[in-house]
């Protein structure tokens, strides 16, 4: 969604998924990001607050109670 927005005209997309970076299986221990071009934070990561987020987007979350629960996973796309 990021690169459909950024080749529409929105220069400055950003695109934030859910939990851990997906691109690599782990991360270095030591050193920078092996591919910082193609890995996304998490809004958590980036010091969002997810719950009030989406609640001002009108999707409603909560957390899970039980380990059997339905997660909801949100991701955000800012454009500019």
């Amino acid at each position: 969604m990021e690169k459909a927005a950024f080749l529409q005209g929105f220069h400055k997309a950003l695109a934030f998924g859910a939990g851990p970076c997906p691109v690599c299986d782990t991360c270095p221990s030591e050193g920078p990001c092996r591919l910082p071009g193609q890995a996304r934070p998490s809004m958590e990561a980036s010091g969002m607050d997810v719950y009030a987020t989406a609640a001002a987007a009108g999707i409603p979350l909560a957390p899970v109670g039980e380990p059997d629960g339905f997660v909801t996973y949100i991701g955000l796309l800012l454009l500019e």
